[in-house]
């Protein structure tokens, strides 16, 4: 008896369920997104806006950044409403339009840093356009929303390490951008720049924007997802960190940008590591080697 009074209860339990989904189903209220008007001019903001402007306290004028609207035609003014966004650091102003005169696909927002700046000192912008003539449904360079960073540098002096290869330190002059952010312009006499940042603690390299040099998401294609900074172009690039003529040229240097990246703040100091380093005389062939550095 009480086996039947138990499946009988469960049966209702089932029931009540699968009624339950039936009703949530018959009242879904999915609503298709809305189309776009056959008018939509795609406004957006330009791809080659640059993300990290230098500020220079000598020419004020450096203070005043154009930041590039476009849209897909030149015929009949418009005037997009530009909404700057919270993360916008303070004392930071900008036009609130960015405007399309007729005959024209252009159209700039400007950006005012305020002239009391100190160094180093970072200054956030960020923007939004308000408009129905925006496509969120089309890829677009730069998209309908653009976030840059305007800094004034002031150069750091870094010491760098690669135990059991290179034990014998090298200096490397870096612009600190302010935020944690410092800038390699001409990293071991490469004529080539590398990015360190360190953010709540953790520690990220990357390239300059704009950087030639090649990257890649999965090191090597070895399936095992590390992405990474490969120092050659169509040829390979060349390496001294103790000059030209300070007998060590390294011509396979490819960083590894988030495996075994550390920072140490008790030492001011970090350490990243290579999946390959070697050297143009072959003196050197090594994979996963670690690159120290501290600052001054």
């Amino acid at each position: 008896m009480r086996h039947n009074i138990f499946f009988s209860f469960v049966s209702l339990l089932l029931m009540m369920t699968f009624l339950g989904l039936c009703a949530c189903s018959s009242d879904d209220d999915y609503q298709p997104a809305p189309a776009l008007a056959a008018d939509n001019q795609q406004v957006h903001f330009a791809g080659d806006n640059t993300e990290m402007v230098i500020l220079d306290p000598s020419d004020k004028s450096t203070y005043k950044i154009a930041v590039k609207v476009l849209r897909n035609t030149k015929k009949g003014s418009l005037t997009v409403p530009v909404v700057m966004n919270s993360n916008t650091t303070a004392g930071v102003t900008a036009y609130d339009k960015a405007v399309f005169s007729e005959g024209d696909s252009i159209a700039f927002v400007n950006v005012t840093i305020p002239d009391t700046a100190k160094v180093p000192q970072a200054f956030k912008y960020s923007f939004t356009l308000n408009t129905d003539q925006v496509d969120p449904y089309t890829y677009l360079d730069g998209g309908i929303s653009f976030d840059a960073t305007a800094s004034i540098p002031t150069p750091v002096k870094i010491q760098f390490w690669i135990p059991n290869y290179f034990d014998e330190k090298w200096e490397e002059t870096a612009d600190d951008l302010g935020g944690g952010v410092y800038r390699i312009n001409d990293f071991m006499h490469s004529g080539y720049g590398l990015m360190l940042t360190i953010k709540d603690g953790k520690l990220s390299i990357s390239l300059p924007a704009g950087s030639p040099l090649y990257t890649e998401n999965d090191w090597n294609n070895m399936g095992y997802g590390f992405p990474a900074i490969c120092w050659y172009t169509d040829d390979y690039v060349h390496l001294y960190p103790y000059g030209k003529d300070g007998g060590v040229d390294i011509n396979d240097f490819e960083i590894l940008t988030t495996y075994n990246c550390q920072w140490y703040p008790q030492r001011n100091s970090g350490q990243f590591m290579l999946g390959y380093l070697g050297t143009a005389d072959e003196s050197v062939s090594a994979y996963y080697a670690y690159v120290f550095f501290h600052f001054e």
